[in-house]
C-alpha cells in the first residue's frame, strides 16, 4: 500500500448551501475550495505509529506523514498495546520502530508471576508510565519493568478530543 503525500497542508472553506446549489454556475473558486475540503477531510483524523516506548520514556507529539501537519498534544489520544512485562534490552531506542530485544531478566532478579501490569501515556504530554508486579515466595515485587507499543489517533484543529480513549 502506498503512502499518500500532498505538498501543502489542506485546510477547511466553509462553503454556503447557496454557493453550490442547483441552478447556480459553478465557479473555479468554488471547485477550488471543494477539493481543499476533501484534500482536508483525508487527513483530518490520522492514526500514526510512534514505536515502541518503556517507563519514563516520553512520546513525542506526532508529524503526519502526509503532509508534515505538526500535531499539537490535545489534538491526540494515545492508543497502547502492552507488549511485554520485561524491560526492553541494552540498545533499546524509545520509538523504535521494531519490537525491542528483552532484558534477560526480571528488575532484581525476581523469578515469580506477574500479578499485575498498569501502563499509561499521558496525552497532556506524553509521558510514559509503566507498573508491573510480580509475586515470589508470598512476597510482592513492584518495578517499572515492561514496554509498550504506542499508536496515535490525531485530529487536526481539535481541543476536545475525549478524555478515558486509550488509557486515562
Amino acid at each position: 500500500m502506498s503512502q499518500m503525500t500532498m505538498s501543502t497542508q489542506p485546510g477547511f472553506f466553509d462553503l454556503a448551501d447557496s454557493t453550490i446549489a442547483g441552478g447556480q454556475p459553478l465557479t473555479d473558486d468554488s471547485i477550488s475550495k471543494i477539493s481543499h475540503n476533501a484534500k482536508f477531510g483525508a487527513v483530518r483524523c490520522e492514526i500514526i505509529y510512534m514505536g515502541f516506548y518503556a517507563n519514563g520514556n516520553t512520546v513525542s507529539a506526532p508529524l503526519s506523514p502526509v503532509d508534515g501537519y505538526q500535531y499539537s498534544y490535545p489534538e491526540c489520544t494515545f492508543v497502547i498495546a502492552g507488549h511485554c512485562t520485561r524491560a526492553p534490552a541494552p540498545g533499546f531506542v524509545p520509538g523504535q520502530a521494531t519490537f525491542p530485544a528483552i532484558a534477560n531478566t526480571n528488575a532484581g532478579n525476581v523469578d515469580g508471576t506477574v500479578l499485575l501490569q498498569y501502563f499509561d501515556v499521558d496525552d497532556a504530554n506524553g509521558a510514559v508510565s509503566i507498573f508491573t508486579a510480580y509475586e515470589a515466595s508470598q512476597e510482592q515485587y513492584n518495578t517499572n519493568d515492561g514496554f509498550v507499543k504506542v499508536l496515535a489517533i490525531c485530529q487536526r484543529l481539535s481541543q476536545t478530543l475525549p478524555t478515558g480513549v486509550g488509557g486515562d
